[in-house]
């Protein structure tokens, strides 16, 4: 069986929910996660079942934060990726409103964004682009992890997915 029709996307449950997603299902040369063909970058394959978006659970290994944006690298283990939360800006040019642009301010993610450190471990959601010749997650949702057992969860509940996925 090949891609699912374009027609026939918005009736897969995948397509409007946000799998979990190792890293190395990224990176790793495995045709898990390949860019759908009439998709317009905006969706992609995920072992074959149309999704737009994804979720992933790591630690932030680098940290960069910049004016209107946070970019940082999430390892979970199994590979790296960049991720990028752009932050809305207000009248004064700082960031912090939501903006009707797509933007999200810090507040719209009930984390303070001085949460957001090296060393932590997060939850995100958002979708996956392609930024110069790299993967890079644009997020829409951001949650520190708190309990370290959510890590091993997370995994729990990526092989059941995985699991169900592939059985259809």
């Amino acid at each position: 069986a090949g891609a699912p029709q374009v027609s026939q996307w918005g009736l897969d449950p995948l397509f409007f929910s946000h799998p979990k997603l190792a890293i190395r299902e990224l990176v790793g040369g495995e045709d898990v996660w390949v860019p759908a063909p009439e998709g317009n970058g905006a969706v992609h394959l995920y072992r074959g079942r149309p999704v737009r978006r994804c979720e992933m659970l790591g630690c932030v290994v680098s940290l960069n934060q910049k004016p209107g944006k946070t970019v940082f690298t999430l390892d979970d283990g199994t590979g790296c990726v960049e991720c990028v939360v752009w932050m809305g800006m207000d009248e004064t040019g700082t960031a912090g409103g939501g903006g009707t642009d797509g933007t999200v301010g810090a507040d719209a993610f009930g984390v303070d964004p001085d949460g957001l450190r090296v060393g932590a471990l997060v939850r995100i959601q958002g979708r996956m682009t392609m930024y110069r010749a790299k993967w890079q997650l644009a997020v829409n949702a951001l949650q520190c992890c708190k309990d370290p057992n959510e890590e091993i969860l997370f995994w729990v509940d990526w092989v059941r997915a995985g699991e169900d996925i592939e059985a259809g």
